[in-house]
């Protein structure tokens, strides 16, 4: 159940996205989630990370709390996790992002005379059509990380299986608010990762 005092700080004027994602957090155990903050991207943090890539358009962080929760009495708040993301408030969305996502298996850098072995997480890269899209996407992927590290999703915390989630949520997002082309890249590339993660090619 949520907890009645998450604190939630939004600076981006992004509302109605964070009320969209609470309303999907109210479905979860959020008694070890401390804080969430939303703030504007800095011009040196939306600089592209590498020469010739796209410069991100979200950031998100899910700090695990400073002292493992033991369940004996209420949690402290050095037992919580806290969520930060920034998003790009500029004009030039639709933005792209590069993030891991899944892509056709690769090998693995392996010892002389170890066994090879390969892997199907990569850069991969997607569109977000307006700021609040962007804002849902950041926050879920976030979220996906709390969620996983409290054995609440089922799934390894990794930041390709936190895309994933992150598109799964901004697709409803998209639908709900009549942009249907924007929510079907998404679901078409989400599909996409899950036969490759299936088959493992």
């Amino acid at each position: 159940m949520p907890d009645p005092v998450l604190s939630v700080r939004d600076r981006t004027e992004a509302s109605a996205a964070v009320d969209f994602i609470l309303d999907k957090l109210a479905l979860y155990d959020t008694g070890l989630l401390d804080w969430i903050r939303i703030y504007p991207m800095t011009e040196e943090q939306h600089k592209p990370r590498i020469d010739g890539d796209c410069p991100p358009a979200t950031l998100s962080v899910c700090w695990p709390p400073r002292e493992r929760y033991v369940d004996t009495g209420p949690p402290l708040p050095r037992h919580k996790y806290r969520i930060k993301v920034n998003v790009w408030q500029g004009m030039d969305y639709p933005a792209r992002e590069r993030g891991w996502g899944r892509v056709p298996a690769q090998p693995l850098r392996r010892r002389r005379g170890a066994r090879q072995r390969y892997t199907t997480r990569g850069l991969c890269e997607w569109r977000y059509p307006d700021r609040q899209s962007a804002t849902v996407h950041a926050l879920a992927r976030a979220i996906f990380l709390f969620l996983a590290e409290t054995r609440q999703t089922g799934q390894p915390p990794s930041n390709s299986n936190a895309s994933a989630w992150g598109h799964r949520w901004a697709v409803e997002w998209l639908q709900a608010n009549g942009q249907q082309s924007a929510a079907e890249a998404l679901a078409a590339q989400l599909v996409k990762w899950y036969l490759i993660q299936s088959k493992g090619t």
